[in-house]
């Protein structure tokens, strides 16, 4: 084996992998500077009962936007749930699906219980490789 070109491919591997945890830190670390920020510009506007800020030459304004609702269910209020929107016709929105993440937890389980898995099922074996120091 040609131990030279193996040590540059590891040292190239680790540089590689630094530099994207080095990364990820500096975006985890944006955002939390971009949240602070937005939350302290809409605290401020709405202290001063405001939607938005003066237009700046070079920088523009800032406009706070109707907010975005996100909503949930309980697993164990799904049956509720689907009740509901059928009484609201809303059918559309009932979904029976299993997830990529979940499929391939159980295809994986399949494999290593030696039961086949069936054709409609595809998958792949992503190698990867860790780095120990």
């Amino acid at each position: 084996m040609d131990k030279t070109k193996e040590r540059d491919l590891v040292v190239q591997f680790k540089f590689a992998k630094e530099k994207l945890n080095n990364l990820k830190d500096e975006l985890k670390q944006a955002q939390a500077e971009f949240d602070n920020a937005e939350a302290l510009l809409i605290e401020f506007l709405e202290s001063h009962s405001a939607i938005s800020t003066a237009k700046y030459a070079g920088i523009g304004y800032a406009q706070i936007q109707k907010p975005r609702l996100y909503a949930s269910c309980r697993q164990e209020n799904m049956e509720k749930l689907f009740d509901f929107l059928h009484e609201q016709g809303r059918e559309d929105l009932i979904k029976t699906t299993v997830m990529p993440q979940s499929l391939s937890s159980f295809a994986s389980e399949c494999i290593e219980n030696c039961i086949e898995i069936p054709d409609f099922i595809t998958y792949y074996l992503k190698p990867s490789i860790r780095l120990y120091a």
